[in-house]
Order: structure tokens, then C-alpha cells, then sequence
């Protein structure tokens, strides 16, 4: 009998030729070059925090008081408590919307691709276009509102402090759910048909299917998605930068920095706010690393 060496050639690790070399500082250069600006931004944002600026005169070393006005800064509260909010609705929503979206895409073989393109163009969007299109929608005179009376129902405030971050996060939704889908139809293609087939024959329903093969399989997908989406949700800024509601009803932790630096000029606080918001996503971030291996599934 052949031996495995005499059947199949074995391949040796490619080297780097002496030519080759020389470009490898170049082709390096670039990425460095932005590692080291990331870095050095970090650290000299950090270290701003520790100061009061204008952006007129010289920074002036205020030690830890910038931080310790956190603690006491009534509006900052506000802000994180409506970041929490958007971070809780969107997420989950965008992950069950979109899975249940996926799956019916998976399972239409007419139109696929002007469904899938379909579902992708809001995110393709610009942030600001699509705001000012709900900007349209939410009007007291807008789209909704005619919709509304030609049902006679009657208006809705949309922007109102009572429903201004529900509506925010309405939007976020829709503008997210598409890319959320695709990925998690990209997932749903990986899963060998093999596993449906065998639980077909043991007389598993769709159901006990979902839970038991198709859901498993799919939590390094949904690892991904949640990931990313609380990392986007935590600096939301664009969507309600356009669609301020009143009285800080939609006021983020990133509005606030915002607000803090270029309308206050106080960077040195708005950088200890942004201190602030990346200790929150590091935590945010190492916790569902952590909590991963409890839950998500990696094929072998």
C-alpha cells in the first residue's frame, strides 16, 4: 500500500525571496505609521482629560477634577441612561429581526439577489441622508402623520420628549437590520445540509431543527453581531445629532462629548468623557468575551 508521502506531494513553506525583502519596511510603513497615530491619540486624549482647555490657551493641569465632575454631572446620567436604552432596544432587535429575515431569505430562490441588495442599501447610506429622510417621515405634517390620518387615527408627536428616543431607535433599526441579515444569511449557507437531512429522518421538526442545529451553529454569528452592534450603539451620534429631541430626551454619551468640546470648548472635559465611554466599551467588550464560552458554539 502507498504511503500517505508517496500519494500526495509535500508541500514546503514558502520562503520570502531576497528581493521581496527589501519591500517588506514599505509595504510595513503604512500600517505602522497608523498604529502609532491610534496609539499616540489615545494617550495624548487621556492625558487631556487630566487638564482644562479652551483650544485658546494652554492647557492647565487640573489633576482628577474632570473626572470626579463626572460622578456629580446630572446631564452625563441622562446621557448614559439614554445610550443604555438604545443599546438595549436596537441590539436584540436588529439580532431577531434580522435572523428572522435571513431565514426567509434563505429560503426564496426567485429575487434573491434584488431582496439582499434591497435589505443592504440603507446601510450603504450615508448616516446623515437617512436621518434627514426621517427628519421628512417624522414631521407632524410628514408621511407617517398622513398615513396616520388617512386611517383616522390621530397624530403623533414623534419628536416629542415622550417618543423621541423611540423613534431614534426606529431608525437605527432600520438602517442596521439589513447588514445584520446578510451576515446571518452568509451563516445559514455554511451549515452543511447534511444536519437537516439526518434530523429529518429522526422526525425533527423545523422547530426542534432551529434550536437544535441551526441557532448553534449560528452563535459565532450572532457573537459577532451583538459585538459589534453594542460597540455601535454605545457611540451613536449621527442619528441624533439630526433628530434632537427636546429636553436631552435623545441626548448619547457621544452627543454630550460632542457638545461638551465644540459648543463648550471644554476638550479637557470632553476628554475624560471619552475616557469615560471607552472604559465602558472595553468592559462592555471583555465581559461578552468572557461570557462567550458559555454560549457560543464553534464548529470542529
Amino acid at each position: 500500500m502507498a504511503t500517505l508521502s508517496q500519494t500526495r506531494p509535500v508541500r514546503r513553506p514558502r520562503r520570502v525571496t531576497p528581493g521581496a525583502a527589501k519591500w517588506l519596511p514599505v509595504l510595513l510603513l503604512p500600517v505602522t505609521v497608523g498604529l502609532v497615530l491610534v496609539y499616540f491619540s489615545a494617550v495624548y486624549g487621556l492625558a487631556l482629560g487630566f487638564t482644562d482647555w479652551n483650544l485658546i490657551s494652554d492647557p492647565a493641569w487640573v489633576g482628577t477634577a474632570n473626572f470626579a465632575e463626572i460622578l456629580d454631572d446630572e446631564r452625563f446620567w441622562t446621557a448614559l441612561r439614554n445610550t443604555v436604552e438604545i443599546v438595549a432596544v436596537t441590539v436584540p432587535a436588529k439580532v431577531a429581526i434580522g435572523l428572522g429575515l435571513a431565514i426567509l431569505l434563505s429560503r426564496v430562490a426567485r429575487l434573491s439577489s434584488f431582496f439582499r441588495l434591497a435589505l443592504f442599501f440603507p446601510t450603504s447610506c450615508s448616516v446623515v441622508a437617512v436621518a434627514f429622510l426621517w427628519v421628512y417621515l417624522y414631521d407632524p405634517n410628514g408621511l407617517l402623520n398622513s398615513w396616520l390620518g388617512a386611517l383616522g387615527l390621530g397624530t403623533v408627536k414623534w419628536m416629542s420628549p415622550d417618543h423621541a428616543l423611540t423613534s431614534v431607535n426606529v431608525m437605527i433599526i432600520w438602517g442596521g437590520v439589513g447588514y445584520v441579515a446578510l451576515l446571518f444569511l452568509a451563516g445559514l449557507q455554511s451549515i452543511p445540509a447534511e444536519y437537516y437531512e439526518a434530523s429529518r429522518l429522526d422526525g425533527a421538526s423545523a422547530w426542534r431543527q432551529f434550536w437544535s442545529i441551526t441557532f448553534p451553529l449560528l452563535t459565532p454569528t450572532t457573537f459577532f453581531v451583538v459585538v459589534t452592534g453594542i460597540i455601535a450603539a454605545l457611540q451613536t451620534f449621527g442619528e441624533v445629532f439630526i433628530l434632537a429631541g427636546p429636553m436631552d430626551s435623545t441626548l448619547t454619551i457621544m452627543s454630550y462629548i460632542y457638545e461638551r468640546a465644540f459648543t463648550g470648548f471644554e476638550m479637557g472635559y470632553s476628554a475624560a468623557l471619552s475616557a469615560f465611554l471607552i472604559l465602558i466599551l472595553l468592559t462592555a467588550t471583555g465581559a461578552q468575551l468572557w461570557f462567550q464560552r458559555k454560549w457560543v458554539t464553534y464548529e470542529r
